[in-house]
């Protein structure tokens, strides 16, 4: 049974709806029932929905760029290799919903926080939450950001979420 009420997560999906048509960066942010999937189907899932997909199977690129991009689920999931304790999750979903990847502002971070807590709460307190590195949190140790690239694009950080039968996934892209 849940604990939310009756047109809450709706509500919650029109609030993201409108928050990520309004930024100067690129945002993916996805709700979804608990499937049963892994963290890295989840991600793959919502980033390869778009209409422009922002990653690349195994056959898709033949440029002479080398992506970096994971090239399956399966790489993908390896790639969210940072566990991310739930009583942080919030803080870490501000940091990816509202600040620019490529500009390193932190103006928005605040505003996110509106609709970071109800997506970390919606997971529970149990929620198991992978992140793909450091580059929208600070590592613990205060060293340089680093991360493992989720899609084609220069700059990307993921957060992704299960619990109490529901899903998130978060990605904040950028370009130079």
């Amino acid at each position: 049974m849940s604990v939310h009420r009756p047109g809450e997560l709706e509500a919650l999906r029109a609030l993201l709806d409108d928050w990520t048509s309004h930024r100067n960066f690129d945002l993916v942010v996805e709700i979804g029932e608990d499937r049963g999937l892994d963290h890295g189907r989840l991600c793959w899932d919502a980033l390869e929905r778009r209409p422009e997909p922002l990653v690349h199977g195994p056959a898709a690129c033949r440029c002479r760029r080398g992506h970096r991009g994971p090239r399956d689920a399966r790489q993908l999931h390896e790639r969210l290799g940072v566990r991310v304790p739930a009583a942080d999750a919030a803080e870490w979903m501000a940091r990816t919903l509202g600040q620019s990847l490529v500009f390193r502002t932190f103006t928005s971070v605040a505003e996110a926080r509106v609709l970071a807590e109800p997506l970390a709460e919606l997971l529970g307190p149990d929620a198991d939450w992978r992140a793909n590195g450091h580059l929208a949190h600070p590592p613990p140790d205060g060293r340089g950001a680093g991360w493992w690239p989720v899609t084609v694009c220069t700059f990307d950080a993921a957060l992704v979420g299960v619990g109490d039968g529901r899903t998130v996934v978060a990605v904040s892209t950028g370009e130079d």
